[in-house]
């Protein structure tokens, strides 16, 4: 396995939900918990899909999956925000696709949004393919 890897945070939720955490290693972006956060968030309060406990629950173990994986932070902030408005992408998923180029590093996502574009910039997988 390819071992310089950065994941976003739907990749990070599905192999939290599979129970595939070992394949969790090297990299992620420093605002992935808050991302990860606001997707527990709408399953709780848009979706009503869990609890507020299961929420909680979920939100615990996926903070402590992200303790193994190291935060890397955005030294420049407008060329992710550059690439955003240039692919039509958001600021958060933008932040990734910047983060894997700027640092050598495949992409792990499972938004299809932007897996396609990220295609372009850098090599990405799916959760899956690990």
């Amino acid at each position: 396995m390819m071992k310089k890897l950065l994941f976003d945070a739907s990749a990070i939720i599905n192999l939290c939900s599979r129970g595939e955490v070992e394949k969790l290693e090297c990299y992620t972006s420093s605002l992935a918990i808050y991302e990860i956060g606001n997707a527990v968030w709408k399953q709780v309060y848009q979706r009503k899909n869990l609890s507020v406990e299961e929420g909680i629950k979920a939100l615990d173990v996926l903070h402590e999956v992200l303790k193994n994986l190291e935060k890397l932070e955005m030294s420049e902030p407008e060329k992710a925000f550059k690439m955003a408005i240039n692919e039509g992408l958001t600021f958060y998923d933008a932040s990734y696709l910047h983060l894997a180029f700027e640092n050598g590093l495949a992409l792990v996502t499972d938004d299809e949004r932007l897996y396609r574009i990220a295609e372009k910039h850098v090599r990405v997988l799916k959760s899956r393919d690990l």
